[in-house]
């Protein structure tokens, strides 16, 4: 039997991966650890970059060279090269498939904020995910998301029958992300100009991730603890960029806080490990990767509900009860007044992040894809 086509929409892997474009290069890794019998051709949008995934036979990817719109690109060229190829079944990772292709297709809905919460998202940007998204699940014939409450959110809101969804949890790198310190940890954070102590909030800026809660929640620490750095590691990708360091002088931390902005995946396991403790609260999410890497990496993180850990660790100790400043502030106050914190992450947090490994994700992905063209 020839082995199955996928074409994979590819170009959230393009310039500096974050969000969708980790999560690709997590279920790509995932897959060199086994026999899946799959061809993947990855399709990117602009010029040839090295793909280290690429190995012209498994992996095989394209460049199309558009410096165009995304959404042109993905809507009215993809098809015709998904035809050429001979493609069984398309995946699109990030909300949207090509409306227009005639072959099955597979969508990811990684999380509904653009539809739960508009006001963060600027007129055009909020309706063009919202009627890719909105289309997309009607015309894929098989819907995935990361956790089994946004499967029943994406239910509920696209009215998407159980018997095209599937959950493909996401992933973390244990040969990257581990407890054990690495010989040039001290040097990384040097290098970014990271000192300690600190705590570590990390992932992309966005208003649903409650910044001006974690910067009054920090000024409150801040007072008491003039050593203390917040570390900020992800780009600002505010609707107003501008309000960031507005509320961080008007706080009068401007000196505690350390903006690295998008942070090269060599540098995340050294500032997790050298961090207190990390920050990871947000109104809505659709897994969070962060979290469970930071625990991978021994260090405490401050959690808000909602995120793939709750599945994985339902009694963790360290969730907010509410999402609130009070809630964040005494939430980190916990883990800074407990002597045994690392200690606790380091005895349970194990078990629940190996059962979050991106070889396991592979294998789902696989299954869910075959699935598709073979019900």
């Amino acid at each position: 039997m020839d082995a199955m086509k996928v074409g994979v929409i590819a170009a959230e892997m393009e310039g500096h991966s974050t969000g969708v474009g980790r999560y690709l290069e997590g279920l790509l890794g995932g897959l060199e650890g086994w026999r899946h019998g799959v061809q993947w051709h990855l399709y990117f949008q602009g010029e040839p970059f090295s793909v280290s995934q690429a190995d012209g036979s498994t992996v095989v990817p394209h460049f199309s060279g558009h410096h165009g719109s995304r959404v042109l690109w993905e809507q009215l060229r993809l098809p015709g090269l998904l035809a050429n190829h001979d493609i069984d079944v398309v995946f699109g990772p990030s909300f949207s498939v090509p409306l227009a292709t005639r072959r099955p297709s597979v969508v990811t809905i990684h999380d509904l904020s653009f539809e739960l919460h508009p006001e963060d998202f600027r007129p055009r940007e909020r309706w063009r995910r919202r009627l890719l998204a909105r289309w997309s699940t009607r015309v894929a014939d098989r819907v995935f998301t990361d956790t089994e409450s946004m499967a029943h959110t994406v239910a509920e809101h696209y009215r998407v029958s159980s018997d095209r969804l599937a959950v493909i949890p996401l992933g973390v790198d244990g040969g990257r992300f581990s407890s054990q310190s690495a010989v040039r940890d001290r040097a990384v954070l040097a290098e970014l100009g990271v000192r300690a102590p600190y705590l570590l909030w990390v992932g992309t800026v966005l208003e649903r991730r409650v910044p001006l809660m974690v910067l009054r929640a920090f000024a409150a620490l801040h007072k008491e603890r003039p050593d203390l750095q917040l570390v900020v590691g992800g780009a600002n990708r505010m609707r107003n960029p501008e309000r960031l360091q507005i509320w961080i002088d008007e706080l009068g931390i401007g000196g505690a806080v350390r903006q690295l902005g998008w942070v090269d995946e060599g540098c995340l396991a050294p500032l997790y490990r050298g961090a207190e403790l990390g920050i990871y609260v947000s109104r809505h999410e659709g897994f969070g990767i962060p979290p469970l890497e930071c625990l991978a990496c021994g260090t405490p993180v401050v959690v808000s509900g909602g995120l793939g850990l709750d599945d994985g660790w339902p009694d963790y100790p360290f969730r907010c009860d509410e999402l609130s400043t009070t809630a964040i502030e005494k939430t980190v106050r916990r883990i800074l007044s407990d002597p045994r914190r690392a200690t606790k992450i380091l005895q349970d947090g194990p078990p629940v992040t190996e059962r979050f490994n991106w070889e396991l994700s592979s294998r789902r992905l696989v299954a869910g894809l075959a699935g598709t063209i073979s019900p």
